[in-house]
């Protein structure tokens, strides 16, 4: 054997090695980011005459106190990652004043409509469209997991112009690479050398990450 080829033998085993001990974000910067992918649009931009959104409270289920421990949590995120993109403005509806929309009917994901429901809403808020959304998926604990269920309505002709139904799993790789690029570049926290394991520790950064990577996917003007 060639002394190229015995040296080649002998680094192979400590390449291997120096992988192992990688550190996992850094491997994971090697990682393409994770995009969603189960999405859905009318076209590619918004209508001009989506000027103003009426934003439902997230839903709260009776039977999982996590879910709804984390749909009060974000709540808030999800108003600020739709005013953040600038493309209308954004109503947040009340749970009382859905609640009288709804005839007390508007707190669980499960609950049906009334038939009057856009135009009353459409009184109460001057809204063009309607966001329902709902978190479909809740882990507070690592791997974190949150789950965006979200459509895109208008009130005249209730016309879905957006849809997304995505699960962000902080256990898959892509994901967690996407996350902590977000942190990195998008999130001000404390201490920039804790970004990404700071986000993949904190449902609630965790949650503003994956709201963020839904909105992002809305048409445009």
């Amino acid at each position: 054997m060639s002394i190229r080829a015995l040296y080649l033998a002998a680094l192979i085993p400590v390449l291997a090695a120096g992988c192992s001990v990688m550190p996992a974000s850094m491997r994971r910067s090697l990682v393409t980011p994770y995009k969603p992918a189960n999405v859905t649009i009318c076209q590619a931009t918004l209508p001009p005459t989506i000027r103003r959104v009426a934003v439902l409270p997230l839903p709260r289920s009776r039977e999982d106190a996590n879910q709804a421990a984390g749909a009060s949590l974000l709540q808030p995120v999800l108003i600020a990652e739709l005013a953040k993109r600038n493309l209308f403005e954004v109503i947040p509806v009340s749970p009382e004043a859905l609640r009288e929309l709804t005839a007390g009917n508007g707190s669980t994901v499960e609950a049906p409509l009334p038939p009057d429901f856009f135009e009353r809403l459409r009184l109460l808020t001057d809204c063009d469209a309607v966001v329902f959304a709902s978190l479909t998926v809740f882990r507070a604990y690592p791997p974190l997991q949150t789950g965006w269920k979200i459509r895109l309505v208008d009130c005249r002709e209730h016309q879905t112009w957006w849809a997304v139904d995505e699960v962000f799993d902080a256990g898959t790789e892509s994901v967690a690479a996407a996350a902590e690029s977000y942190a990195r570049t998008s999130l001000s926290l404390p201490n920039p050398l804790l970004a990404g394991t700071g986000v993949l520790h904190s449902p609630l950064r965790f949650g503003q990450y994956a709201a963020n990577a839904v909105t992002q996917t809305l048409p445009g003007r």
